[in-house]
């Protein structure tokens, strides 16, 4: 359950526009519309590469076109497809945090029957175009995206791999800066257990070299394999996450657990050359749900959340300041649902969150430790 201050919707149409003997032709579009509520610019950069109160549809007051392409699937099952789409992405809902999320304009196959699982194979561009010319916050990358889904394990339990190899294309004016182009990877583990306390249990590990070795971080790590590190840092990132929902008669619990570690030098091996990356380092954060279910209707939930971070400069804090930072976040919900699952949606909430810790608001308060109580109502649906 996020305290936060905006309103975002998002609407998905698609059509299939063409059907004979299986073979099947598809446009898909998504549009988004968030608005700015007291001009409070929460989340920066969207993956369209647009900032500010006129940009990304996260930070409000425009339209935002996510999702354009289209697609063809042939009779085995298998897609080609064209255009601009958030592309097999995998996230923790109850921290609105994509562990994988390579999206953008591309092509690319995926589906495939291999016998054992599926295969997808995408190329994918990716632009921002946030500084001036010559600037290293430009970026202009391609990621090769190759997954192999669904192999079988053992009851219930299946396997997910993927690996995204991105390399850079320098603008003459950042070459003229003496700018280095930066390529990587990233390769990811993900074995899914169904049927884990009638509900599901996720373990993954990531790794990621020089360009994409964000992954190394939590909070930085989001979209992983979107963010790409745009000039000169070599180093290596990996990730431990294990997340999922226990859904029980009476009562159902959502959780997460992750764990990151990231070496960071630049092009002539010093550590943190590149701090504004957020150089070497390692994060913790843990979020669990429980949720008693008093009907089929209602429900009241206890959230807790901790984070620790290295502290290095690269959320805020000074780097001589102290060592590590923390965050603690304690909420207590009453919620009213269509139906008591996890899933059951729309979800609507009155809640009270008690907030503690060093990341806690500092730049406004001045105080080293600050706590806050924050009360409000939310709604959040999807149909």
């Amino acid at each position: 359950m996020a305290d936060e201050c905006d309103t975002y919707a998002e609407i998905a149409l698609s059509q299939e526009v063409y059907n004979k003997a299986n073979n099947k032709f598809t446009v898909n579009t998504l549009v988004a519309y968030g608005t700015t509520e007291g001009n409070y610019d929460y989340q920066g950069n969207s993956w369209q590469g647009l900032t500010g109160a006129n940009g990304s549809a996260w930070d409000g007051q425009r339209l935002s076109l996510r999702e354009a392409w289209a697609g063809y699937e042939m009779p085995s099952g298998a897609q080609i497809w064209a255009g601009k789409r958030f592309y097999q992405r995998k996230d923790i809902h109850i921290m609105d945090f994509y562990y994988l999320n390579n999206s953008g304009n591309g092509f690319g196959v995926e589906n495939i029957d291999v016998g054992v699982g599926s295969a997808s194979v995408a190329l994918i561009k990716h632009q921002v175009n946030n500084g001036t010319a010559g600037s290293h916050l430009d970026t202009n990358s391609y990621k090769l995206d190759a997954r192999w889904n669904g192999i079988p394990l053992w009851t219930d339990a299946t396997l997910d791999v993927a690996l995204i190899y991105a390399w850079q294309n320098l603008s003459q004016a950042q070459k003229d800066n003496g700018m280095k182009a930066n390529n990587g990877f990233l390769g990811m583990l993900e074995w899914t257990q169904g049927n884990f306390f009638g509900g599901f249990n996720k373990f993954v590990f990531q790794y990621g070299h020089d360009a994409l070795d964000g992954v190394g971080t939590v909070q930085g790590g989001n979209h992983a394999g979107d963010n790409v590190i745009p000039y000169g840092e070599k180093g290596n990132g990996y990730r431990f996450i294990d997340w999922g929902v226990i859904e029980q008669p009476s009562w159902n619990l959502g959780y997460a657990i992750l764990a990151s570690h990231k070496n960071a030098f630049d092009e002539n091996g010093t550590e943190g050359g590149a701090n504004w990356t957020h150089p070497t380092g390692n994060d913790y954060a843990v979020v669990i749900r429980p949720a008693y279910k008093w009907s089929d209707f209602t429900s009241t939930v206890l959230e807790f959340g901790y984070t620790n971070q290295t502290n290095t400069g690269w959320n805020g804090w000074a780097t001589n300041y102290k060592d590590r930072v923390k965050a603690t976040k304690l909420t207590l919900a009453q919620q009213w649902t269509p139906g008591s699952h996890f899933w059951a949606r729309p979800s609507i909430r009155v809640f009270a969150s008690w907030l503690s810790g060093d990341l806690n608001n500092k730049a406004k308060t001045g105080l080293e430790d600050n706590h806050q109580v924050t009360l409000g109502a939310q709604v959040e649906a999807w149909w």
